[in-house]
C-alpha cells in the first residue's frame, strides 16, 4: 500500500497533549542531568511528586511508561532504580502537530525492519528467565483489556522491549528503545487509531508461544504478520478519515 501524494494531503489524527508522558520526559531529564548510574536509586514517588508539583498517582502513571525504555526499573516493595546511565533519549521529538498517514506508516515500518528480526534473535537466545518476564507483561496486558488504554499501551510496548532486550543484539535494542521514547506520541496515536486489543493481545500470544519454543522462523514471521496487520489496519483507517 502506499501514501503517495497522489491520493492528495493524508488525513490527520490530533493526539491531545498527555501530563505524564511529559513528566515522563522531565524524569528522563532528571536522571541525565544527575549524573545517576546504573543501580542508583532514585526518589521516591512521593518526592517525585512533590519535586515536580504534581499528584502522587500522575507521577506513578508518568514512571509506568518508563520501563519499556530500559531506563528505570521499578522494584515493588524496594524503589525504582536506574537501569541504564548516559543512555540517549533525552532529544526533542520533532513532530508537533496531527498524525498523519506519512507519520503512522514510516514509523511502522521502521519497527517492520528491525522487530522481525529481533523477535527471531530473541527466539534463538532467551532464557527460562526471559520466557517468564514477556509471560508476566502479558498476564498484565490481559487484565488491561478492557477500558484501561493508559496502562495498556505501556504495558504491550514493554512487550516489545523485553524482546528486543532479549535478542540479546544490544545495538538494536537501544536503537529500538530510544524510537519507542522519541516516538512515543506517535505511538499512542497509532493505538488510538488500530482500536484492536483483543486481536493486539492474541497476537503478542503467538509471538511469545513461538520465542518460547525458540523457534527462530516463526517468531519472527509472527512478528512480521502482526506489524503488517497493524500498519494496513491504520493506513487503511486513516485514509477513509475525512480531511
Amino acid at each position: 500500500m502506499s501514501t503517495s501524494s497522489s491520493r492528495g494531503n493524508p488525513p490527520s489524527v490530533e493526539v491531545r497533549p498527555d501530563l505524564s508522558q511529559h513528566l515522563s520526559r522531565q524524569i528522563l531529564a532528571m536522571i541525565a542531568s544527575g549524573n545517576l548510574q546504573a543501580g542508583d536509586r532514585l526518589p521516591s514517588m512521593k518526592e517525585s511528586a512533590e519535586r515536580f508539583s504534581v499528584a502522587t498517582p500522575t507521577i506513578r502513571e508518568a514512571l509506568r511508561r518508563l520501563p519499556g525504555t530500559g531506563v528505570i526499573d521499578i522494584r515493588h516493595g524496594s524503589g525504582i532504580y536506574v537501569r541504564k546511565a548516559g543512555q540517549g533519549l533525552i532529544i526533542t521529538n520533532p513532530y508537533h502537530g496531527a498524525l498523519n498517514a506519512d507519520s503512522a506508516m514510516q514509523l511502522v515500518d521502521a519497527r517492520l525492519a528491525i522487530e522481525p528480526y529481533l523477535a527471531g534473535k530473541a527466539a534463538d537466545a532467551s532464557t527460562d528467565e526471559d520466557i517468564v518476564s514477556l509471560e508476566r507483561l502479558l498476564d498484565d496486558a490481559k487484565l488491561l483489556l478492557i477500558g484501561q488504554d493508559a496502562k495498556l499501551h505501556p504495558t504491550n510496548m514493554q512487550f516489545h522491549t523485553q524482546i528486543a532486550r532479549i535478542s540479546h543484539n544490544s545495538i538494536l535494542s537501544a536503537f529500538f528503545e530510544s524510537m519507542v521514547e522519541l516516538y512515543s506520541r506517535e505511538q499512542l496515536g497509532i493505538l488510538a487509531i488500530f482500536n484492536a486489543r483483543t486481536r493486539d493481545h492474541e497476537e503478542h500470544v503467538r509471538i511469545f508461544e513461538a520465542i518460547r519454543s525458540h523457534n527462530a522462523s516463526l517468531a519472527a514471521d509472527r512478528m512480521r504478520e502482526h506489524l503488517l496487520g497493524v500498519r494496513d489496519v491504520v493506513e487503511q483507517r486513516l485514509l477513509d478519515s475525512p480531511v
